[in-house]
């Protein structure tokens, strides 16, 4: 079964072309890293897509190639310590799409959509994507998430937060994906006010 559904995608999602054996480890967990010849500050939701090269072996199917298969969560970037002059691109929060969006061109680095094909597979790709809904309010210069399964509130200041999810943001509600929950849970304010006794 394709999937057709279209879905809003956020600007800040990007893609990286991986050779086949590679992208499936980063999809399934069991490769925490991509190495390559230059650092990057991007940081975010990655799609992951087998690009054509056979130069480190197929792809665990043919079906891969040239396929976005899943993301992942950038969130750092060293300096690889045992090859000089090489960068650990690390990676956490995988995803394994059930159905690869084929026929897929790539690109060098970490890109973003540049033809209508692209838009289009980038749209599939974030209708795949697992997310939870939440409510969200800024008041003043904070910002107040609550879980709509949960009891749980906390608060993140707005600093440009506010203009990355607002345009998302349907009846004081937001999906958010498990990297993007992270995030702001990690951004969180201390709401408890300190003890002193």
């Amino acid at each position: 079964m394709i999937t057709t559904e279209i879905s809003a995608f956020p600007d800040t999602l990007r893609a990286i072309s991986i050779a086949g054996p590679f992208a499936y480890e980063i999809a399934i967990g069991e490769k925490r890293s991509e190495c390559r010849t230059w650092p990057t500050k991007f940081r975010g939701l990655v799609l992951l897509h087998v690009s054509q090269s056979k130069e480190y072996g197929d792809p665990q199917s043919p079906d891969m190639v040239s396929a976005i298969i899943g993301a992942a969560e950038l969130y750092n970037c060293t300096p690889d310590p045992f090859r000089p002059g090489y960068f650990d691109h690390h990676m956490r929060y995988p995803i394994l799409f059930e159905e690869y969006i084929r026929n897929v061109s790539g690109n060098r680095n970490y890109w973003h959509p540049k033809t209508s094909d692209h838009e289009l597979a980038f749209s599939r790709a974030w209708a795949q994507i697992p997310k939870s809904e939440f409510c969200i309010e800024r008041q003043g210069n904070i910002i107040r998430i609550a879980s709509q399964k949960t009891d749980q509130t906390f608060d993140v200041l707005a600093q440009g937060i506010w203009e990355e999810f607002a345009p998302r943001i349907q009846d004081s509600k937001i999906l958010l994906t498990k990297a993007e929950f992270a995030r702001l849970y990690h951004q969180r304010q201390d709401s408890q006010p300190n003890r002193t006794d």
